[in-house]
């Protein structure tokens, strides 16, 4: 049956559904999440960012560890001389589930939570369908993979988005959770980058959960920090203040990218103090200089 489904669309193939598939495909990847996350961080609200940005890595981490767990072919290796795959640089753990379709069912169906609009649920449903359908049609999804990486989006997006916006206004409770959950990530991606360096572990299963919880762990220890320490307003300040305040950060996250690149080390180690250092540069560290520059007030 799943086979049956995978070259009905690979009949259906063309040169203009094979360009409509690649650029649907980007709206499940982890590049658009990321930059709404850091606009919200620093010129919108921080409890919005961080409801979206645990949800949204917590139902990665879910889909990644499933990953690691199961290491099941994509359809392109499976059927090589059936199914042909596109766009295979996205493609870089195993297939089930799909970690774009987990994007898109959380990412999206988070900002409907947040947002709250009938208008903004027919729109941001649209991803939510298609990106899965353009996973099957590039040949580097299952079905099954699609349907439980939706699945678990969906219940990361409309489950656990409205429980950390009621947890973001109980104080203790937040910190709490922000401080233990983040140091739980970063020590995950800390113990499975050793073990990657050490030859241990597949990288194809463990690589992507490595710079997931990396991400997951900065931007939850910084988000505590933040709110301990500093307690910025990014909603404060102009449309024009904003627009600056935006820009510095993100010239500044792609310049500790780059520091952080060249410091010699193994590449495992790298990528985990790359993807930490941006999580605790977005939540944390970037909004604490906004506030002693006065690009940001305090609440």
């Amino acid at each position: 049956m799943q086979l049956d489904i995978m070259l009905f669309f690979e009949r259906i193939r063309t040169p203009f559904t094979d360009a409509i598939s690649e650029i649907l495909t980007i709206f499940g990847e982890i590049a658009i999440p990321m930059v709404v996350i850091m606009t919200m961080t620093w010129c919108v609200s921080r409890k919005k960012a961080f409801a979206l940005s645990f949800s949204l890595l917590s139902a990665l981490m879910v889909t990644q560890t499933l990953k690691a767990i199961f290491r099941m072919p994509r359809p392109f290796q499976t059927h090589p001389e059936l199914i042909a795959g596109r766009r295979l640089h996205t493609a870089t753990g195993y297939s089930f589930p799909s970690g774009h379709s987990t994007i898109s069912g959380s990412f999206y169906s988070s900002l409907i939570v947040i947002i709250w609009k009938k208008w903004a649920a027919v729109l941001l449903a649209l991803p939510i369908i298609l990106v899965p359908i353009s996973r099957m049609m590039l040949g580097v999804h299952w079905p099954q993979d699609v349907l439980a990486g939706t699945i678990i989006g969906l219940s990361g997006g409309f489950i656990l988005t409205p429980l950390m916006l009621r947890l973001y206004e109980k104080r203790r409770a937040f910190l709490i959770t922000s401080f233990f959950t983040g140091l739980a990530a970063a020590a995950a991606a800390a113990v499975i980058a050793m073990l990657l360096a050490a030859g241990k572990l597949d990288r194809t299963a463990f690589n992507d959960l490595m710079i997931n919880a990396a991400i997951a762990g900065g931007l939850l220890l910084g988000f505590y920090l933040e709110r301990r320490t500093v307690g910025s307003a990014p909603e404060s300040g102009s449309f024009g203040l904003k627009a600056v305040r935006f820009l510095l950060g993100l010239i500044s996250s792609a310049v500790l990218a780059l520091l952080v690149a060249i410091i010699p080390a193994p590449e495992d180690f790298t990528s985990f103090t790359i993807f930490f250092a941006l999580g605790i540069w977005c939540s944390y560290l970037y909004p604490l200089i906004a506030v002693r520059t006065h690009l940001m007030e305090t609440e």
